[in-house]
């Protein structure tokens, strides 16, 4: 089984290998006002809602992402207590992450086309009784870009998303969000929930992005956004 930032202090990374078809690319432009000062990007935690520790510490990131959006319908306490070590849905996501793993390498023996970590995942997803769009977009991401275009895609009103962080030295994380009524929340199995008004994402983002540079040495490099119907 994979790593997938399974520590939040410790190098920890989830490696995919190389697909044949890229997702298509969206540059992130530079700051229309690049005179201006820059603002402090206030800590992650400020923003947590419902927190999450130690249930990602196998790197099943692809498996507890899937297992919270199974569980949207209930409270964010609710959803936290069933990732917990030692539940069914912790124990769910261990087993589907599992078979995520399982058909990426089946695919890769069997010289599949397209991009093989998308068809692993997006059966996987199916399987587990969720309706993923066949394609996903992936954004660059860097110190001096603007995530407008991410913010305006995940914080979209009525949407769910599956996230993964692609790091500049290797390896992935897999996050998630949801958006309704104007506010976004967006899971992150090493970490919990953080629920903001839509129009926040934005600065949430870039303290998430804070986080994993600082102290986990994890520079996001570019950001994979897969829609589910």
């Amino acid at each position: 089984m994979g790593l997938c930032c399974s520590k939040p202090q410790t190098s920890d990374a989830i490696i995919y290998s190389p697909s044949t078809s890229e997702p298509s690319t969206s540059s992130l432009s530079t700051s229309s006002n690049p005179t201006s000062p820059a603002r402090p990007i206030r800590p992650l935690f400020e923003y947590r809602t419902a927190e999450l520790s130690e249930a990602n510490v196998n790197g099943i990131c692809v498996g507890l992402a899937a297992e919270w959006l199974l569980n949207l319908p209930s409270s964010p306490s609710s959803r936290m207590r069933a990732l917990r070590p030692g539940t069914q849905n912790h124990s769910s996501a261990a087993m589907r992450q599992q078979r995520y793993e399982d058909l990426k390498s089946l695919l890769r023996r069997n010289r599949a086309e397209g991009s093989h970590n998308l068809q692993a995942k997006s059966t996987m997803l199916r399987e587990a009784g969720l309706e993923p769009f066949a394609q996903e977009t992936r954004y660059r991401f860097g110190t001096s870009s603007r995530i407008d275009q991410i913010v305006n895609e995940v914080a979209d009103n009525g949407s769910i998303y599956l996230v993964s962080l692609r790091f500049a030295a290797g390896g992935a994380h897999t996050i998630a969000t949801s958006t309704s009524n104007g506010m976004t929340t967006l899971f992150d199995p090493n970490y919990g929930e953080f629920t903001v008004r839509s129009d926040q994402m934005g600065e949430l983002f870039k303290s998430l992005a804070d986080r994993y540079r600082n102290p986990n040495r994890h520079d996001i490099s570019a950001v994979v956004t897969q829609r589910m119907t």
